[in-house]
């Protein structure tokens, strides 16, 4: 919650200031087509001040945990037992926090943003520029996050409130039971309830087995009470799941890249303001840059089997490479649809014999009943990295030069084309994943080989894609700033550089590595990914 209301806050400040400077250039170059008499020039709004809610430095949310109370203490004659199975917290701080996030999720100024927002955004219907388009699906972004920040509120609020008549609930139960608790000593039993604790007291000396029976005892009652059963349904098989789900935030990272849209050009030309709010994508056509820059704030999309024998129309070579995507590609938290396209664009077409008779392989796999793999493909990839591997111990290269005077990294090999310098770099950082591993490992181990490039990824993502400027995030998708840097050598401090600005991805006009044609392919080949993976109802 507290990330949505930072970017809707951020996004809200910043996207206003794109507004008025469109307004401007329109009403400048409206000023200036005008022939006569016009009076004053236009003048240029002022910038927004940066809200604290916007602001980087605004404080993070404090950590729940802390002194929470020991929930049940029992006190015998010379014993104090904690029983930690019992349900802690502080009731008062639950009760002030279900109270503010009431009042929070009822203010007047966030029940009625995203009404405002809309009447906004309705007002450009009538508004004939080309920016149009991409303004209204900003304002309908603004819009949705004003209602999911509400809403995401709102469930807060009653959720904090039934864990608090929860507890309270079962702090009350466990101390009417207590009694119960200690069949060997009736009437020495006497409880105490506080804001974090039950207090259980005994008259008597407590044995080992009496403690041990009323463990057992408190256990059966707490798992009959409304807050065992809340707890239980806000956590799954792997953990704390949360109250607000995703779908609530969803607007999270186009508000995020709201937030980080690059400044509209002050000039006084209204042209300014569409190269600021769109761009073309790959094939020519026009898509937001809001949209471009969002994919970059989007968590990586971790994928669930639903049916995996539905790959089976693409043969068990793609569908083992597919199934070994899913498998790295969650377990290193990168979406494995740019797993399998790396395989899919580095090894796969010299593994499965094609282009062949004028069908490249992503032709073929588009349409899996035409797709034919060579029978002998797997071991003609065997071949050539063997032969790469050997070649490059005797100093040469793809390239046709010598390595020793080539200034660069040398062979790649295995499934996924990885070099050795890009390999070391994971197996140094990911040590548990790649212990006893070494480079020459990948010929011929395609396991080894989509392992690799999912935490090679991992790595171009993590360590310098998250330092990417704004320009550079509105310039590209993140997957094709991982295909190019990839392709660049698969290292961070090349990747970091471009990510900085400080840097750029070669073109080919150098003779070498198409590295920004290769971001490219990788756009199109991860939507590949998507149909085989997704679209074939493998997964979802």
């Amino acid at each position: 919650m507290r990330t949505a209301i930072v970017a809707y806050a951020g996004a809200l400040a910043h996207f206003g200031d794109v507004l008025n400077i469109c307004g401007y250039n329109w009403g400048t170059a409206e000023y200036n087509a005008t022939i006569g008499a016009k009076g004053a020039p236009p003048a240029l709004p002022p910038r927004a001040a940066v809200t604290p809610m916007g602001d980087a430095g605004f404080p993070p949310m404090p950590d729940p945990k802390g002194d929470n109370g020991a929930g049940l203490v029992i006190r015998g004659a010379g014993t104090v037992e904690t029983w930690e199975g019992a349900p802690n917290g502080r009731a008062d701080a639950l009760d002030a926090a279900a109270t503010a996030w009431t009042a929070f999720s009822r203010s007047h100024e966030l029940d009625n943003a995203a009404t405002i927002l809309r009447g906004i955004r309705d007002s450009f219907e009538v508004i004939h520029a080309p920016e149009v388009p991409d303004i209204k699906e900003a304002l309908d972004v603004l819009a949705g996050g004003a209602d999911g920040i509400r809403d995401g509120a709102a469930m807060l609020a009653t959720e904090l409130r039934n864990h608090h008549d929860g507890l309270l609930d079962a702090r009350q139960r466990l101390s009417a039971t207590a009694p119960a608790a200690f069949t060997r000593h009736p009437g020495a039993v006497s409880t105490t309830v506080d804001n974090t604790v039950v207090r259980v007291s005994v008259d008597a000396e407590l044995s080992g087995d009496d403690v041990r029976a009323a463990y057992s005892h408190f256990t059966t009652a707490a798992s009959n009470t409304s807050l065992f059963d809340y707890l239980a349904h806000c956590a799954d098989r792997d953990g704390f799941r949360g109250v607000v789900g995703a779908d609530v935030l969803k607007y999270v990272p186009q508000l995020r890249a709201l937030k980080e849209l690059p400044l509209t050009t002050v000039s006084g030309d209204p042209r300014a303001n569409v190269d600021s709010l769109e761009r073309r994508d790959n094939d020519g056509k026009p898509v937001s840059t809001m949209d471009v820059i969002a994919t970059w704030e989007a968590p990586q999309a971790a994928l669930t089997a639903v049916d995996p024998n539905a790959l089976d129309k693409y043969g068990p070579l793609v569908k083992n490479w597919a199934m070994l995507a899913v498998k790295y590609g969650n377990e290193a938290g990168v979406d494995p649809r740019m797993v399998l396209a790396m395989a899919l664009q580095e090894g796969a077409p010299l593994r499965t014999g094609y282009p062949r008779d004028g069908v490249t392989l992503p032709q073929a796999l588009s349409d899996p009943g035409s797709f034919h793999p060579d029978p002998k493909g797997p071991q003609a990839g065997v071949m050539y990295d063997e032969l790469r591997l050997n070649s490059g111990r005797l100093g040469a290269s793809k390239h046709g030069r010598p390595i020793f005077n080539y200034d660069g990294p040398g062979n790649s090999i295995g499934l996924t084309n990885m070099k050795e310098d890009p390999f070391n770099e994971i197996a140094t950082r990911y040590q548990d994943k790649f212990s006893g591993q070494s480079w020459s490992d990948l010929a011929g181990n395609d396991d080894l080989a989509m392992k690799a490039a999912a935490y090679n990824l991992k790595m171009l993502n993590e360590e310098a894609a998250s330092h990417a400027e704004s320009r550079v995030k509105a310039g590209q998708p993140l997957d094709q700033f991982l295909g190019s840097g990839y392709n660049a050598g698969g290292l961070v401090g090349r990747s970091e550089q471009v990510a900085r600005g400080v840097d750029s991805f070669r073109d080919g006009s150098d003779g070498g590595n198409n590295e920004v044609e290769h971001g490219r392919s990788s756009v199109s080949l991860v939507a590949l990914a998507n149909q085989i993976l997704c679209g074939s109802g493998a997964y979802r």
